[in-house]
């Protein structure tokens, strides 16, 4: 596969924007269906080597098998690449030296879902050579399988980051599989820590709490924290001053409702750390290592440091305090964002310092007003960074910075067909719901027309505890798509999103068929007084709870829409207390229990229970082999809508999982949304203004 360089412009102190495209007013669908060329790009501590996920098209519309590609830099010579299965990806990359890094494999559930770890870890040179399996669930005990794994206890593995000599070694977490019904909560479990050898696979356990699911810090190969959620999905923390004392639960009193310690400070007598006193937006907090003495680094009333993908994320293991919003040696943080935030069309920088890298950094982002340009990763000796920029336009450029010269390298684009001058900007924006709360959205509007009277679609994200929607560009590619075909896309981030607190989060639980659908609700009144929708001509689209949403607004707001889009959706949540794969969990029938209620409340909620007020032409997507949403869902669904004469469409395809996977199915599923919005919304906007043919 032929590697593409990134359009980008090298000039004083550092240049890079995408050049302009002479694009066709219409992309082809099968751009939006497809895969991106790369993404996850990794520096190596030493800055001579970056280790990226690479997808191989074999033919074209063919599905796309993930390798992991290790370069030479500055020369962008392949050193060495690793194939995967094609339905599983490099989870977490982490290095471990200068030239050994660990690849945690995973498992592609369904794009409406994360990967899930699957249980494989391998660690390999950067030109591929002695590759070895240190953890395996498939061969663990196996003949011939290594006696170093079977050392280690048997359950899904989690990467913690390299030790502080960065010789080889890693450490990795694992939760132990329960042994019988009455330790499957988290509670009754435990989770322990090693340090693995990545040559030889020897692994030495260093740590254990009696707490499934735990996370941990390391600082100077000692676990000095642990932390996570109890099965009631409220944070816990534990501390210990040493490798050889006990855990003790660190007291409410310093750790108020959530603490997530992200890294101890270079003297070794302080962390910085997430917190929120009452479940207000996360601070970005500096403290004593017991957690008194709390100076606040960070904070903003509206929304809580960001850790999530407009940030460029490191999976790193170093907790999440990103690295590379942080100075290299010391790691002190130098720049935040924050949920929510913006100025000047793209999310708001906070600057904690005025150094060297802050500098840079404040210089890109004014030059490149419409980009956020981040450090995805500086080497250890500042020499090199690696700075990436993304907008809602565009999926993500990558080059590299010499410091010492200044001078910028282009590297690669994420998607390349993608040409953002066709796409249209994403607008943030904020608005006030009908109880007076602020809440936060997107809006992509198509490119070169006026932004009124706009034919629109409502695309409602999943989750909905703990998920937002974000600026940059949409990953299921269903907004840019939209807005290249010439509609509007409207997101809000209603009650139980993320990014605003535990607080906010907490606002959702028993409001999935009431005040977030009036949320959604509210947001859409807002863009039609603003004058940029129009109120003719409205479609609702979602996947999972979205989906869900998709089928109750209508219900709830009869007026408003023209027709829905149904993907992988709960239409009776009485199947999912009984047969999706959150059943089938303590913890996820706490979260049933929490967030829904009784099986009894489920029902009441659900969409097929109110089909009666269903008046809108509605397309069904579906995924035979989905766990989350199981299938009954869409075929009740469809069978009611039957029984009742009231049109629907059917897209079902039967090996699927948790929103489509495959690039052809993904490709149908945007086929079918173009013809069926055009049949009841009319034909998008053209840059003339007028519909198109």
């Amino acid at each position: 596969m032929k590697l593409r360089s990134v359009s980008f412009i090298a000039s004083g102190l550092l240049a890079c924007g995408a050049l302009a495209h002479a694009a066709p007013p219409r992309l082809p669908t099968a751009d939006f269906a497809r895969a991106p060329d790369l993404r996850q790009a990794t520096l190596a501590p030493d800055g001579k080597h970056l280790a990226l996920v690479l997808a191989e098209h074999q033919t074209a519309g063919a599905d796309a098998t993930e390798q992991l590609v290790v370069f030479d830099l500055p020369t962008l010579q392949v050193a060495s690449r690793l194939n995967f299965a094609l339905d599983r990806l490099p989870g977490q990359i982490t290095w471990v030296s200068d030239t050994r890094l660990v690849v945690a494999e995973a498992r592609q559930t369904g794009t409406l879902d994360q990967p899930s770890l699957d249980g494989n870890i391998i660690a390999l040179d950067y030109d591929g050579r002695h590759q070895r399996t240190l953890y395996s669930l498939v061969g663990r005990g196996n003949l011939g399988s290594s006696f170093n794994m079977m050392s280690m206890e048997q359950g899904y593995p989690n990467l913690d980051g390299p030790t502080l000599a960065m010789d080889g070694h890693v450490f990795i977490s694992i939760t132990p599989f329960p042994h019988n019904e009455g330790t499957r909560n988290q509670e009754a479990r435990r989770t322990l820590l090693y340090d693995v050898n990545t040559l030889d696979g020897y692994p030495k356990q260093v740590a254990e709490i009696h707490r499934g699911g735990m996370q941990f810090l390391v600082d100077r190969d000692v676990a000095l924290y642990a932390y996570g959620s109890n099965d009631k999905l409220e944070p816990v923390v534990y501390s210990r001053a040493d490798g050889h004392s006990q855990w003790q639960r660190m007291p409410a009193a310093e750790t108020g409702k959530v603490f997530i310690p992200g890294q101890v400070t270079a003297d070794g007598k302080h962390v910085d750390a997430l917190y929120s006193a009452a479940g207000g937006p996360l601070q970005l907090i500096e403290a004593n290592l017991d957690g008194s003495g709390r100076h606040v680094l960070a904070s903003d009333p509206f929304g809580s440091v960001d850790t999530g993908s407009e940030l460029g994320a490191m999976n790193d293991g170093y907790g999440p305090i990103l690295r590379s919003w942080s100075t290299p040696r010391s790691h002190t943080p130098f720049a935040v964002t924050f949920s929510g935030v913006y100025a000047n069309g793209k999310p708001a920088i906070t600057y904690l310092q005025d150094d060297r890298y802050a500098q840079i950094l404040k210089a890109l982002n004014t030059q490149f007003g419409d980009h956020l340009v981040t450090f995805a990763g500086i080497s250890r000796d500042g020499s090199t960074i690696l700075v990436h920029a993304i907008s809602g336009q565009d999926p993500g450029e990558y080059a590299l910075l010499d410091t010492a010269s200044m001078q910028m390298k282009p590297l690669f684009q994420s998607e390349p067909w993608i040409k953002p001058d066709q796409i249209g900007p994403r607008m943030a924006f904020q608005f006030h719901n009908r109880s007076g709360t602020l809440l936060d959205g997107y809006l992509t509007l198509p490119a070169g027309v006026p932004s009124r009277d706009l034919p629109t679609v409502v695309m409602v994200h999943g989750g909905p505890i703990g998920i937002r929607d974000q600026w940059d560009y949409d990953p299921l590619q269903i907004a840019p798509f939209l807005a290249n075909r010439g509609y509007a896309v409207l997101n809000v981030n209603y009650r139980g999103s993320s990014g605003r607190g535990l607080g906010f989060e907490d606002s959702g639980y028993r409001q999935f068929g009431t005040g977030i659908q009036n949320d959604i609700i509210d947001a859409v009144h807002w863009a039609i007084r603003k004058g940029y929708v129009d109120p003719q001509r409205i479609c609702v689209f979602g996947g999972s709870f979205g989906g869900y949403s998709a089928l109750m607004q209508p219900i709830l707001a009869p007026d408003l829409y023209k027709c829905a889009i149904d993907y992988a959706g709960v239409s009776d949540y009485t199947i999912e207390f009984d047969r999706s794969d959150t059943s089938h969990s303590k913890l996820g029938n706490n979260y049933f229990a929490m967030a829904v209620g009784t099986r009894a409340d489920g029902k009441a909620i659900s969409p097929l229970s109110m089909l009666g007020r269903f008046n809108v032409p509605v397309l069904i997507a579906q995924g035979g082999s989905d766990p989350r949403v199981p299938p009954q869902n869409a075929e009740r669904l469809r069978d009611a809508l039957e029984a009742a004469h009231k049109p629907y469409q059917w897209l079902y395809f039967p090996k699927e999982p948790h929103g489509f996977t495959t690039e052809p199915h993904r490709l149908a599923l945007l086929q079918k949304m173009e013809a069926f919005l055009t049949e009841y919304l009319g034909p998008g906007v053209t840059a003339t203004g007028t519909s198109r043919p």
